[in-house]
């Protein structure tokens, strides 16, 4: 039998993420994502469309234990990856995976924090289909996202998002419509020179916010991880 640290996928400082059965592999979005998120008021946390389990691990890691966080995903696959990845990891009794969508999901209790990596490709692109059921903004769109975020937050929720740049221009205007505003963005280049390549978004109730935007660099020119990237992700990596 295969051990679940040989599996493939990533391995950090305290835990492996194990990836061949999910349609989505770890990536930077994610990480920089959970790395990048303030979490000293969060005690209840959601993780939607969770994939592997990578963003419930990271805030695991990040936070007190006493901390719970549900994750949720429409892809049976996906779900048993995650629970796989929970159960070999340190917090194999903080997260809870469900095969669930955000739509449906009715817990009795409402969130602090509300985080995802969430599909944003247009209908009609080709994936596998496992993978359509990953990045298809069909299978949850930023109106359907908003919409269900009703029933799970309360006037202290923050939602926290990782885009692409136009499509979180889009998601933005849908949040305002539901009365989410920016309170931080984390506008996300490559390399120095170079356009973004994701924004970071922080939301709140709060009308009267006043939004933080920081730059954030990953790599310097010698294609080393940037100072930046280090001080957020340091804790994280085996290496850097």
């Amino acid at each position: 039998m295969i051990m679940h640290k040989q599996r493939s996928g990533f391995t950090f400082k305290q835990f492996h993420v194990a990836h061949d059965q999910c349609a989505m592999k770890v990536g930077t979005d994610g990480i920089l994502l959970a790395a990048w998120l303030p979490m000293e008021a969060a005690s209840l946390i959601l993780d939607v469309g969770t994939g592997t389990g990578l963003i419930s691990l990271i805030l695991a890691q990040r936070t007190k234990d006493s901390v719970q966080i549900d994750a949720i995903d429409i892809e049976a696959d996906a779900c048993r990856q995650a629970q796989q990845n929970v159960k070999h990891s340190p917090w194999p009794n903080k997260v809870m995976v469900r095969q669930q969508s955000m739509q449906l999901f009715k817990p009795s209790y409402a969130y602090d924090l509300i985080v995802s990596n969430p599909p944003y490709f247009p209908a009609g692109q080709e994936f596998d289909k496992k993978r359509q059921l990953a990045r298809h903004s069909g299978e949850l769109n930023a109106q359907q996202f908003f919409a269900a975020a009703e029933s799970l937050s309360h006037n202290d929720t923050h939602i926290a998002l990782v885009l692409p740049c136009d499509v979180a221009a889009r998601w933005l205007l849908c949040a305002e419509s539901h009365q989410w505003y920016l309170e931080r963005q984390g506008v996300v280049s490559s390399v120095m020179g170079k356009a973004p390549i994701r924004n970071l978004l922080l939301l709140s109730r709060n009308s009267k916010a006043i939004a933080v935007v920081e730059q954030i660099l990953i790599y310097q020119e010698d294609k080393r991880y940037s100072s930046q990237y280090v001080n957020l992700c340091g804790e994280l990596y085996l290496k850097m």
